[in-house]
């Protein structure tokens, strides 16, 4: 059996997804829009060792107790190809793992490119689509590169690319303000908010208004209509999480600082807007010529472990080492 190595990037989500219509192919109980980032990367090595007695994973060089976290996407693929060899997996985040910045997604996505190639199997788009989707319900969008729709019609899935990056060349700040993972994992999160949040049926099923705002600010280039939805809907995905029993409640006061920065700076007049998933990380999107001038006021706020710059980035590909 060959190696292979792929490499696929994180991504944010503008428009959101917070729960599961079905746990049998983990399908996303709405529609979400992200945008894929360019300088974070999740890089995944399989590899056959003819010494190697059992399947075996290592991330960011630790070797894990079981293949849990990938093992749907993991089976399947193999059980397509029918080999029978011990594979080895080596994936590498290069920002925190579990920490609210989507290494779930791009793990994913990066593992199904890198394992099918591998096997040599013939797979088609939207095979890879919902192979990556057993492992993250958000991991196809890291497929796909700049702005990407992920449309959820019942149980047929589609993703796909609205606008390239060089199309609307917008930049992310990622604010970190804790490196350590969270407490609730976003599919243990997501169980508990559609069981017992009052709000969760009105989040579904006003979702779709929110999806074609986004994507008319998108088409339009209208930044401050985008900014706005994205915000709005950004908050009521996290007042699900905090009216759910137990309250799921991410934020750090870091979080709410910075929060309350961009709030002073906007009534200012700048050109900026944020987002925050399922983590204490605050997400800045802003035009480039505002990127330098956000990092520096961001960087002031006490408790900010380390400030990122990105663009939009590629979607996940196969690379040579």
């Amino acid at each position: 059996m060959k190696s292979s190595t792929a490499i696929a990037h994180p991504n944010i989500a503008l428009i959101k997804y917070w729960g599961k219509s079905s746990t049998v192919g983990n399908i996303p109980a709405m529609s979400s829009i992200s945008i894929t980032l360019d300088v974070m990367e999740s890089k995944t090595k399989i590899s056959f060792p003819s010494d190697l007695n059992e399947d075996t994973w290592i991330l960011n060089g630790s070797k894990q107790a079981s293949l849990e976290r990938i093992k749907m996407p993991f089976n399947q693929l193999i059980k397509m190809s029918n080999v029978s060899d011990s594979c080895l997996i080596e994936s590498d985040n290069n920002f925190p793992t579990a920490a609210g910045l989507a290494s779930s997604a791009s793990g994913m996505a990066s593992l199904v490119m890198a394992l099918s190639h591998a096997l040599e199997l013939e797979l088609s788009l939207q095979q890879i689509i919902e192979l990556a989707m057993l492992g993250s319900g958000s991991a196809p969008r890291s497929l796909f590169p700049g702005f990407v729709s992920l449309d959820v019609t019942g149980a047929k899935i589609t993703c796909s690319t609205i606008a390239e990056s060089n199309q609307w060349p917008l930049e992310v700040i990622v604010c970190i303000t804790s490196s350590d993972q969270k407490n609730t994992s976003s599919r243990a999160g997501m169980g508990i908010s559609k069981k017992t949040s009052p709000l969760y049926d009105n989040w579904v099923g006003n979702h779709q208004k929110d999806i074609q705002i986004a994507l008319t600010a998108i088409q339009s280039r209208n930044f401050e209509q985008l900014g706005t939805i994205v915000i709005d809907n950004c908050l009521k995905m996290h007042q699900v999480m905090k009216t759910s029993q137990p309250s799921i409640d991410y934020w750090n006061e870091t979080t709410h600082a910075v929060v309350q920065r961009i709030k002073t700076l906007k009534a200012q007049g700048w050109d900026i807007f944020y987002t925050i998933d399922a983590g204490p990380q605050v997400k800045i999107i802003c035009k480039p010529d505002l990127t330098e001038e956000v990092a520096v006021e961001i960087n002031k706020i006490p408790g900010i472990e380390s400030i990122v710059k990105c663009g939009l980035g590629q979607g996940a590909r196969l690379i040579d080492e």
